[in-house]
């Protein structure tokens, strides 16, 4: 395993065919939508909705940008059984929209600063918070969170049999000595039903220059293989190999064969939003690499361990045992998995619905109300169901989104606006625009802010050049060095 990232050949300087093509525009630019990093991470969290994960550990986590997704909590249970509210097709909501629902997240990474990162973004949140649309959080099921510091070539037996092991964007960040120890660790000894990696296509770097660029030019731009095995130029300096899609193949294929597991997918994300001036899209392909391997659970565990064991003792590579960060243990709603009877709930709607004036509201908008949610017990399905038992409420079930609606609209009126004894009670005060029920101050302030629906924060900040990433603010790629963030940043997404 260690010697193919050790014997990479050059690539041809460039394809005598493009040479042709003379096309007087300078180097090409690549942009990305999603940002390459977002496609890395929609492709790892389709995955995990799919098969149902409910634990994973992430080797080489960095700065926690999956787990601090992973932390968030689903917006409802999985179904209730049958003994807690009737089950059927009139009672179920988005079955093909799968929620995350992990109970068990481990994230483990070398560098120590950017860990500090992880820790604070994946710890428990505040009874009264609120996520980025300002909608109250209730979680419903507990989770475990764990944060290490080490390396993979160092056994951690709490990694035993976890149900899913990623490692995306850090092999190619492995010291020749240690890349032979990531197959029999994670496959060998820890045993996942489910192992995702991704990694740069070194065959995509081409797509950054013009066929005709010379190796001066490209030398420039990129950073030449610092361990001198190969002649080739790679996008980060820390990079100690980039592979071609043979290659990348080659290892999947014999990784897979070496510890009885199957390759469910073998493919790649991130195609450039523009088409490549010299037609080399096919040829070049994406640009990161993506695998997914799946256990053959005819082999036992035990034989695993026992030839991991082995390969791992012949390699004789040693480390400093893992070190225990941050442990976050989050607590679930005490509702959680008991709904209230479902008149209870229909009155609550109800309510609720009559103190917003509102005779259609969407379903999802009267659950996110936690006194709604809570009364629930976390099940969307408890609240459809109580909408349907009540001779007051109906379920609107619309393509796009349900919608419960107040049988005979709003009957109760509101309060009166303004105190008997106020002087400010006339009609003329009521600004343009107020809807009942709303406070008018608010109102106010909207009409003097003229900018307020005219920019936009950039919530997601700047995204540099650090490792692979191939981002920066409007999802522009330029392939040069000082477009990068050199900053040292151990095994993290964000720095490959």
């Amino acid at each position: 395993m260690g010697t193919m990232a050790m014997a990479i050949p050059e690539l041809e300087e460039h394809d005598g065919d493009h040479e042709e093509i003379e096309l007087d525009i300078g180097d090409p630019k690549v942009h990305f939508y999603p940002p390459l990093h977002l496609q890395r991470r929609i492709w790892i969290l389709d995955i995990l909705r799919r098969e149902n994960i409910v634990e994973l550990l992430d080797v080489g986590c960095g700065e926690g940008q999956l787990l601090s997704v992973l932390a968030q909590p689903a917006p409802w249970l999985l179904p209730p059984p049958e003994t807690t509210i009737p089950s059927g097709e009139a009672y179920t909501y988005k079955v093909d929209n799968a929620n995350l629902h992990m109970q068990r997240v481990v994230g483990i990474d070398i560098s120590e600063t950017d860990l500090a990162f992880a820790v604070k973004d994946t710890q428990p949140q505040s009874e009264d918070a609120s996520d980025g649309f300002g909608l109250p959080v209730t979680r419903f099921e507990k989770l475990s969170i764990k944060l290490f510091k080490g390396g993979l070539q160092t056994f951690n037996e709490e990694f035993v049999g976890i149900d899913c092991i990623v490692c995306t964007e850090v092999i190619e960040h492995l010291p020749p000595e240690i890349l032979p120890t990531l197959a029999p660790m994670l496959l060998g000894m820890y045993n996942p039903r489910r192992l995702l990696i991704t990694t740069p296509s070194y065959t995509f770097n081409a797509r950054f220059t013009r066929p005709s660029a010379p190796r001066s030019q490209r030398e420039r731009q990129g950073y030449p293989d610092p361990t001198g095995r190969t002649d080739r130029i790679f996008r980060h300096s820390d990079h100690k190999f980039e592979w071609t899609v043979e290659e990348f193949q080659a290892w999947c294929r014999e990784t897979a064969e070496s510890w009885d597991y199957e390759l469910e997918e073998m493919a790649g994300v991130g195609r450039p939003l523009e088409d490549d001036p010299w037609g080399r899209d096919q040829e070049l392909g994406d640009a990161s690499l993506v695998v997914s391997f799946i256990r053959k659970d005819h082999v036992s565990q035990e034989h695993r361990v026992e030839k991991a064991r082995s390969v791992l003792a012949a390699l004789s590579v040693t480390g400093d045992a893992h070190e225990l960060l941050a442990e976050h243990q989050h607590i679930a709603h005490s509702s959680s998995g008991r709904p209230a009877p479902a008149l209870a709930i229909a009155d609550k709607v109800k309510a609720k619905m009559e103190e917003l004036r509102e005779a259609i509201i969407p379903l999802e908008q009267i659950w996110f109300d936690p006194a709604v949610s809570t009364l629930c017990g976390g099940y969307i399905e408890a609240l459809i169901w109580a909408v349907e038992e009540s001779e007051l409420l109906n379920v609107l079930r619309a393509p796009k989104e349900w919608s419960i609606e107040l049988v005979g609209g709003v009957t109760q009126l509101p309060d009166s606006l303004w105190a008997e004894d106020d002087p400010d009670s006339s009609l003329d005060l009521i600004p343009d625009g107020w809807i009942p029920g709303q406070d008018p101050d608010e109102v106010y302030e909207e009409e003097d802010d003229d900018t307020s629906s005219l920019s936009t924060t950039g919530a997601d900040g700047n995204v540099s050049w650090s490792g692979s990433q191939f981002e920066e603010e409007g999802h522009e790629t330029v392939w040069a060095k000082d477009a990068w963030d050199e900053r040292n940043a151990g095994w993290g997404e964000e720095a490959c």
